[in-house]
């Protein structure tokens, strides 16, 4: 086991106050799984339903004609934001929609492949299998074995699957699954050189970690704005390099096509577009605090956790302890005494929830459980301690 020592004293709070009392979560429950779909502020929710009230008051203005400004203003605040070129940035509802998107624009023969990793988040998994069914692309997942020691660990592995055939590199930025923050400027750069189109699933990075688009330098990033920014849920975007902007459309065609990246994805028909109005709303909420202090609070705390649950479990990290692969997420296996005693990972997580009122993932990771903590300004050390608690309660 390495030296857990540090565990010993939390993080401080952000500022004094009850933070967590400017969520609308329901506080009877012990919420560790903001990484999911997180919650958005009731401030930023009241100016939601403001710009819906206004909608609906009077549609036809607003739809019609006020979004051709509200639109490209809230591109360019995300933008800003995320280090990305607003005139290449389009809103999409989530990073799935972003990534098929994406997917669909590009022109494929039978037989190219793509290469993923096998901490891909599945959803993603799925469009590339219907592909490879439609169109005869070749999926390539990559092993990256845990633990992982460092970034370097998941850099070799990825860079070796390349080969004449491969067409693209799909890479999570932080995977889901195993909460890990993958070195993508250095894969992105290496899978480069080879000419091999890259896209990068950032679903959990806007708001975890310090993001900038263009450095990362990807054919293509997209991310959701509703996790760690705390955005209605329905909100994320599909930043795309100067290359290949000019191909890359929205799934849904309308009106604009051809009338440059950021109108075609403006209009892809109707819909709520408040979720997208807000997204600025949401960034300067927590800008308030700074957001630097944010991103650093909440991977104290993610960092804590990972040392905590590893020490009283008694199990190894599945990543470097001094949280140098971490954003605001940690994952760490389960006890010995635990997974026997349920027949499946979705039974121990209806326990935890139904029973003691934890709502956390509990993830299958090739037979081996384990528990994914999210750490944002409304968790504080006592959920983590219930939870370490109460799972060593339910060993067998």
């Amino acid at each position: 086991m390495p030296d857990l020592s540090l565990a010993a004293a939390p993080p401080p709070a952000l500022e004094a106050g009850d933070l967590a009392a400017l969520f609308p979560l329901d506080r009877s429950y012990t919420f560790l799984n903001h990484g999911s779909f997180g919650s958005t502020p009731l401030e930023v929710l009241a100016a939601q339903q403001t710009i819906r009230a206004e909608l609906e008051a009077r549609p036809i203005e607003m739809l019609d004609r006020q979004m051709k400004r509200l639109l490209p203003e809230a591109r360019a605040r995300v933008a800003r934001f995320v280090g990305a070129d607003a005139a290449r940035l389009g809103f999409v509802t989530n990073a799935t929609e972003g990534v098929n998107a994406f997917l669909r624009s590009l022109s494929w023969q039978r037989g190219d492949e793509v290469v993923v990793i096998d901490h891909v988040y599945n959803a993603m998994r799925q469009s590339l299998r219907r592909m490879a069914a439609e169109l005869g692309i070749v999926i390539r997942e990559v092993v990256v074995a845990l633990p992982v020691r460092s970034p370097a660990d998941c850099i070799e592995p990825i860079v070796s699957a390349f080969n004449q055939r491969t067409r693209l590199l799909l890479l999570d930025h932080i995977t889901s699954p195993t909460a890990l923050v993958l070195p993508a400027r250095e894969i992105v750069a290496e899978a480069r050189r080879r000419g091999v189109i890259t896209l990068v699933d950032g679903a959990h990075a806007p708001g975890s970690i310090a993001l900038d688009v263009s450095e990362i330098g990807a054919d293509a990033y997209t991310a959701n704005l509703h996790k760690w920014v705390c955005a209605p849920k329905g909100c994320a975007f599909l930043a795309v390099g100067e290359t290949l902007a000019g191909s890359v459309h929205p799934l849904a065609t309308s009106h604009f096509l051809g009338e440059g990246f950021g109108r075609e994805f403006d209009w892809q028909g109707t819909r709520d577009f408040s979720p997208w109005l807000c997204a600025p709303i949401a960034i300067d909420f927590f800008e308030r605090f700074g957001w630097n202090r944010v991103r650093a609070h909440n991977h104290a705390m993610a960092c804590w956790s990972q040392r905590v649950l590893c020490d009283r479990w008694q199990v190894e990290p599945i990543s470097p302890i001094d949280g140098g692969m971490l954003a605001s997420m940690a994952a760490v296996t389960l006890p010995d005494g635990v997974q026997a005693r349920f027949t499946e990972p979705a039974s121990l997580q209806a326990e935890l929830y139904d029973r003691h009122r934890i709502e956390i993932p509990i993830i299958d990771w090739k037979g081996r459980w384990h528990c994914r903590v999210s750490c944002h300004l409304h968790t504080g050390p006592e959920s983590i301690d219930r939870l370490a608690r109460v799972v060593l309660g339910l060993r067998g």
